[in-house]
């Protein structure tokens, strides 16, 4: 493993270094060790034990409770641990109920919960007397609530192999109930996923409230999921689904269906109700849906995003729907809904996989379903045609919406004129802006109708009609909608491409006297294009260009134009970028940070612009920076510098890729989810098999439980390994 392979190779970069909880773990003995087995207690070392108990649990004595509670307390506690050393399930029933009476249960440490509650779950029946099962009950559900969930799980499956749902589903409501509205056991551990637990899930999940994977906590959905099956009560399974952050697995799932393997028919009928919530979990949430959709639009293949559209498509029609395919046809049975966000997300995604048989279907699947497309629909599609430079599907499409009746707005025009624009049709998009301005302009929003200028502008530019240009800047500015600070960069942007400062001096002086205040790309553009006419004092102009528009300096300002400078992928472009950083270490109002650091280090090996040595040597340069003073990188700065560093082609890449990781060992930084995902994605990338196979086990030394797409990766890694042997 890379958390102890330091000694023995030390031809692979910087795995010289052990975890120290590694280290602690080795023994000095130059004897044979052997386990030993705990003795029991004996009736007249029960004093003793209260003694020691009163050491090892101090924290009762700072609440407020009386000397005979702490001792009531810690003399049950010593019982408990006896009965459950001799395996004696009435002792701990009867000294659980002690502490239950005397208003105890709440001191109980998490650990010393689940040393009781795994013990009474093995002996668990459904059959025992209800007062000694109500308690087993209890404590599981105590337990779970403290994040162990074994029992809980324990007992849930013996009821389900009793089919005895109403059971379930009751556990699972007092569960929920424990957690008191609050999905998580503990606020500071809630993280991101990189990707979803399912094969079909959610690359993002939008959620704020996201938690890292739980197994035990995924059995307790499925456990619930498992009784509605038995009860044919998909909605109530879809109602639980909905209620809870928690997703499934796809591991998880396959061994919790282990349990039923003498029941073949049940299991494939609880497989498919995993698979049916965890699309209608998708579709509930638009944004999510619409970027995973997107994610799998750049994939190799179109197959997933097929069958992501055909498990929609199943849940929309049949007997069986529970989808509704507009959010006004929402009913109890369908109480999800496939908005015209999501229907138009798979239609842009399948003309971007060139796939236009199956944006075809989409139309003629609505149609079915009774859905009429709008206007935002329509949009989407010509613009769609328009970064395929499909200028004439664009048109027919225009047609074709409004042959069907369907107006469109200011953003629909503003889409057909940018495509033919960038069709060479700037004629065509100048008689189609006119027929905006005679028809929509006097109803349109000004957002909508400046987006339509704008586009204008920069067709207007592009094909290089500047007289264009400044007429229609002129009627802009005399009868609206206004110039904004997008029209303004649209012309830098131009002039500065062609290195004319009279003209990008002229662009500035409008500024000036409309009192517009320039943004980060504004202060870039210009910085870009003084340093192109190989102007050294190019960073202290576009300064002094700032101070006289007011805008005053500030880490946030400065970091965004060093960022937009390592961008640009040039060594003037990086030392201009170096030199505002000098100046911000120099200033003592505006000392750059983390953020700031982050942006050069993840620029230097971001692309080929750089050969290794000098990347090289400017990154020791800014760590050296960084060291003097004093500034540490977290968490997200880490997961950028790894993703930039392993797509970075050359060795020093990798090599730099590894130290992060080590450094992040030795701070003893969080690894979570986000991290493995980077790491094993980046090693696979460039076939470091046997480097990803090192990390996975360090990932797992460390107490992981991967699910989702790091637990993917896992399983492609080593698929790929045993291919390789």
């Amino acid at each position: 493993m890379l958390l102890r392979a330091a000694t023995r190779r030390r031809s692979i970069v910087l795995l010289d270094f052990l975890a120290p909880s590694l280290i602690a773990r080795v023994s000095t003995a130059s004897y044979p060790t052997r386990k030993s087995k705990p003795a029991s207690l004996q009736p007249d070392d029960a004093a003793a034990v209260v003694r020691k108990l009163k050491k090892q649990i101090p924290f009762i004595q700072g609440l407020k409770t009386s000397d005979t509670q702490v001792d009531t307390f810690n003399n049950t506690v010593a019982k408990l641990r006896e009965a459950v050393t001799n395996k004696d399930t009435q002792v701990v029933i009867s000294q659980w109920r002690h502490l239950e009476q005397n208003k105890l249960l709440h001191f109980l440490h998490p650990p010393e919960l689940d040393s009781i509650s795994q013990f009474l779950a093995k002996s668990f029946s459904p059959e025992q007397p209800v007062l000694d099962r109500n308690i087993v009950e209890d404590v599981a559900l105590l337990a779970a609530a403290g994040r162990s969930t074994n029992a809980l799980n324990a007992i849930m499956l013996a009821y389900l192999k009793r089919e005895d749902a109403k059971a379930v589903i009751r556990l699972y409501r007092r569960f929920m109930e424990s957690l008191g509205g609050k999905e998580g056991w503990d606020g500071n551990s809630v993280e991101q996923d990189t990707g979803n637990s399912s094969s079909t899930a959610l690359a993002v999940d939008n959620n704020p409230k996201r938690l890292p994977h739980i197994p035990g906590r995924v059995n307790i959905l499925l456990a619930v999921t498992a009784a509605h099956a038995l009860q044919d009560d998909f909605t109530e399974a879809l109602k639980a689904c909905l209620e809870t952050v928690i997703r499934f697995n796809d591991s998880t799932k396959k061994v919790f269906l282990k349990n039923f393997a003498h029941d073949p028919e049940f299991q494939q009928k609880v497989d498919r109700y995993v698979k049916r919530l965890d699309t209608a979990y998708m579709v509930s949430r638009p944004p999510s849906l619409s970027k995973h959709i997107m994610n799998m639009s750049g994939a190799p293949t179109s197959q997933p995003l097929e069958k992501l559209y055909q498990a929609v498509i199943d849940g929309l029609s049949g007997p069986d729907a529970y989808i509704a395919p507009d959010p006004s046809a929402v009913t109890p049975q369908r109480s999800v809904a496939l908005t015209e966000f999501g229907w138009t997300s798979f239609l842009t995604a399948f003309l971007k996989c060139r796939r236009r048989d199956l944006a075809s279907k989409i139309w003629t699947d609505m149609a079915q379903l009774g859905i009429k497309p709008g206007v935002a629909m329509w949009t989407a599609l010509i613009d769609t045609y328009d970064t395929m430079r499909a200028v004439d599907d664009a048109v027919a499409g225009w047609n074709m919406m409004c042959s069907e009746g369907i107006k469109p707005d200011g953003l629909t025009y503003r889409a057909l004129i940018s495509t033919l624009f960038n069709g060479h049709r700037p004629d065509d998009a100048m008689k189609t802006f006119r027929t905006f301005q005679s028809k929509l302009l006097k109803n349109c929003s000004v957002p909508q109708a400046l987006s339509v200028y704008n586009t204008v502008l920069h067709g207007l530019l592009r094909s290089d009609r500047v007289e264009e240009v400044q007429s229609l800047l002129q009627m802009m500015e005399t009868n609206g909608p206004s110039p904004d600070i997008v029209s303004y960069n649209t012309l830098l942007a131009y002039h500065g491409r062609r290195g004319d400062f009279k003209a990008l001096a002229g662009v500035v002086s409008q500024m000036g006297s409309r009192k517009l205040t320039g943004d980060v790309f504004t202060f870039s553009t210009l910085l870009s294009a003084l340093l192109k006419a190989g102007r050294e004092d190019a960073p202290d102009m576009v300064l002094s260009i700032m101070q006289k528009q007011g805008v005053q300096p500030n880490v946030a300002t400065y970091s965004a134009i060093i960022d937009n400078q390592i961008r640009e992928g040039t060594e003037s472009n990086l030392r201009a970028a170096l030199r505002m950083l000098h100046k911000m270490e120099q200033d003592p109002v505006i000392q750059p940070n983390d953020v700031t650091y982050t942006s050069i280090l993840a620029g230097l090996y971001r692309g080929r612009w750089l050969t290794p040595e000098k990347a090289e040597e400017w990154r020791n340069d800014i760590v050296e920076r960084m060291t003097k003073r004093g500034i540490k990188l977290n968490l997200p700065a880490y997961h950028i510098l790894l993703k930039s560093c392993l797509e970075y082609p050359s060795p020093k890449g990798l090599e730099n890729a590894l130290a992060y990781y080590h450094e992040m060992v030795r701070r003893k930084m969080p690894l979570v989810h986000s991290t493995w995902f980077i790491l094993l994605s980046g090693l696979l990338e460039r076939d470091e098999l046997t480097l990803a196979e090192e990390v996975i086990k360090d990932m797992f030394l460390t107490g992981a439980q991967p699910g989702g797409a790091v637990l993917e990766l896992v399983s492609r890694i080593r698929r790929r390994l045993r291919g390789a042997q």
